[in-house]
């Protein structure tokens, strides 16, 4: 799974948002022109308690979906706040409200104008850095387990794109609760992943579970470990019954397992 989940890469969706940065084939950065004439200063941005800007600049490739994931925020609040069309269409340059509020920065460094906007058609391209690596400890991780006892097929590999673990089955097979927590997502938004549910556990842990054919647990549920939350599919993209399983830590994708144990 890509980044998403995430966040955020895995807030609602955001990966995983998190998660994933998952990518929507509705959300897309169009070729428009700039927003703001050359000698006018975009705006000022603060950042709240959780360290989100209340705006984002578009950058070429970007999505709402990516977007949402990076700030571990909800795409649908985004589109609504910004009141983007039913395609979530945004454009190279343009300032995305993230929050809304007079949230005072923790402090005077976090605060700044942002520079005028020049009138020119090139946007400096998206870059992808690696996301960071955490320590994890036994401590905080006791107690999660596998959500399928079905055979692996493809593990953890960051530097391939593939931000979890791929275990096989049939259709209908059980998904499992990794842990106990708090469903943060149960929907189909984001369409890479299909059918997707986030779990919201301790210590700043997610765990994210793609391409179910049917969810059975709704966001806000409290959920045990070892509990079914939904049936295997192979909604999203995918061509194969299987189950895609995520685990981030402060919104960046980590090896399920490091936590797993095994």
């Amino acid at each position: 799974m890509k980044n998403i989940m995430t966040g955020s890469r895995f807030a609602k969706a955001a990966l995983i948002g998190t998660m994933a940065v998952a990518t929507l084939t509705v959300v897309g950065c169009a070729t428009k022109p700039t927003y703001q004439s050359a000698n006018q200063a975009g705006p000022k941005i603060i950042t709240n308690a959780q360290g989100v800007p209340n705006y984002h600049r578009v950058q070429r490739g970007d999505t709402v979906s990516q977007i949402a994931a990076r700030y571990r925020l909800n795409y649908r609040q985004i589109g609504a706040m910004n009141g983007l069309d039913s395609k979530y269409t945004i454009y190279s340059g343009q300032w995305l409200k993230l929050w809304q509020g007079n949230a005072a920065p923790a402090s005077n460094n976090n605060s700044y104008s942002a520079p005028a906007q020049s009138q020119t058609t090139y946007t400096p391209p998206v870059t992808q850095t690696p996301p960071p690596v955490y320590e994890v400890t036994a401590n905080a991780t006791s107690g999660y387990e596998y959500p399928s006892s079905n055979q692996v097929t493809r593990n953890f590999d960051a530097a391939a794109g593939n931000m979890g673990i791929w275990f096989a089955g049939n259709m209908g097979d059980p998904v499992l609760a990794s842990q106990s927590g708090t469903v943060l997502y149960s929907g189909n938004g984001l369409t890479e992943y299909g059918n997707l549910i986030m779990i919201r556990h301790s210590d700043n842990y997610i765990t994210a579970y793609a391409h179910n054919s049917q969810l059975l647990v709704k966001e806000g549920d409290a959920v045990q470990r070892g509990q079914r939350i939904a049936n295997m599919g192979s909604s999203g993209q995918t061509n194969q019954v299987g189950l895609e399983f995520q685990v981030r830590l402060n919104g960046n994708p980590i090896d399920p397992r490091a936590v797993l144990g095994r």
